[in-house]
């Protein structure tokens, strides 16, 4: 009876003296969006939070006409200097559990290495690794952050979402995340690329509502792949060629190619399913790098005039595709090879494949895999037409 006494006493003792870092909620701040930017008139680091606004999230508010979230920066010599500082501008705590995505200034990421960007990263078990990545190409962090959406309230959520499609959709940008970054970071023989974004349009009005009210829209938009070496920014990569990233790396899960029939006509391939393997080896001092493609896709549009109920009308557009394909994953790699940064990971494969030659050629890998001799061999499958076999006549 006493030892059930004692249980019960116990219990209220503990249930009354409640947790010590318990926080009422309007003591706190959710941070969903984080920016990283230099400023090199103050050789500074300046971040910048993007918070929720709860009175404009709340389901049955009618809000006070502000924005939905709250973006504020802070300064420092240090990432946790800076951090730290925002006791001083902001009235709450942050949480940064919450965090949906991280974008990079270009700036920063140009003067030195994501090394010491990503460092606090891992450091703090408060903040996930598994959150997308961006670079701000040609604006400064702050000024993107702030741009105002329309379909989405929240503006990372927006890039998030663009993010998403394009890897989904397109195969041109992949979803890179911080442990990504940081995986390319520490192995042998690869190098980050990680997707822009940039402003389209008027910057100043971007920022304030009269953007939600025009129909000329400022937005973000990404713009193309930023390629790292030694964990700094070195420069762009534009265009088709940005696929290949995506096929090397057996990330890709759709795009599309164009088949041409005569100088202003193509016809349309959506590609939903392929998949690569790679060889790389060092012949007399000669990198020689063989990407093998297999893929399989349907014609989604089609404005060559010819009957495609005839296999040898589809082998025709099969061939072409190949060239198409083969074209833009050479491409991509030359990209790389005149940067003398080998995002594809060539190098971390021949030092899988080949331990004893990675260890004569690492520590000039990035010469000699930009004088590497490169050989792709696609293979395509159009498994599909649509719904018409015959084109309209024209």
């Amino acid at each position: 009876m006493r030892t059930a006494l004692s249980c019960m006493i116990l219990t209220v003792l503990f249930a009354l003296t409640g947790c010590s870092n318990y926080k009422e909620l309007n003591e706190l701040s959710i941070v969903l969006g984080l920016g990283i930017d230099y400023l090199p008139n103050k050789d500074m680091y300046e971040v910048t939070y993007q918070v929720v606004n709860p009175s404009e999230n709340a389901a049955k508010s009618t809000g006070s006409g502000t924005t939905p979230v709250i973006d504020f920066k802070t300064t420092g010599k240090t990432l946790s200097e800076a951090a730290m500082n925002h006791a001083n501008v902001f009235s709450r705590r942050n949480i940064h559990s919450h965090i949906q995505l991280v974008v990079i200034g270009e700036k920063l990421a140009r003067k030195e290495s994501l090394n010491f960007v990503f460092d606090i990263f891992e450091r703090d078990a408060n903040v996930r690794v598994n959150i997308p990545v961006l670079v701000a190409r040609n604006s400064d962090v702050k000024t993107l952050l702030d741009t105002l959406v329309s379909i989405d309230k929240i503006p990372v959520r927006t890039l998030e979402g663009k993010l998403e499609n394009a890897s989904l959709i397109l195969g041109e940008h992949g979803d890179t995340k911080i442990y990504d970054v940081i995986e390319d970071l520490t192995n042998l023989g690869s190098e980050p690329a990680i997707s822009g974004v940039t402003i389209v349009g008027n910057k100043k009005t971007g920022i304030t509502k009269k953007n939600l009210e025009s129909m000329d829209k400022t937005y973000v938009a990404l713009n193309g792949i930023g390629v790292f070496k030694e964990g700094m920014l070195v420069g762009w990569m534009d265009g088709q060629k940005t696929k290949s990233l995506q096929i090397i790396d057996n990330k890709i899960k759709k795009t599309f190619l164009r088949i041409p029939c005569d100088e202003k006509h193509y016809n349309a391939l959506v590609i939903n399913r392929l998949r690569s393997h790679s060889h790389v080896d060092i012949t007399k001092n000669q990198a020689e790098i063989n990407v093998q493609v297999q893929g399989y896709g349907f014609i989604s549009e089609l404005l060559c005039n010819k009957d495609i109920s005839k296999r040898e009308v589809l082998q025709e557009y099969e061939d072409k595709a190949v060239l198409e394909l083969e074209k833009e994953i050479k491409e991509g790699i030359r990209a790389a090879q005149k940067m003398k940064s080998d995002v594809f990971g060539f190098g971390e494969i021949l030092h899988y494949s080949h331990p004893r030659k990675w260890n004569d050629y690492s520590e000039q890998w990035d010469e000699v895999f930009s004088k590497a001799k490169v050989t792709v061999h696609a293979s395509i499958d159009i498994e599909g037409v649509g719904m018409r076999i015959k084109p309209y006549p024209y």
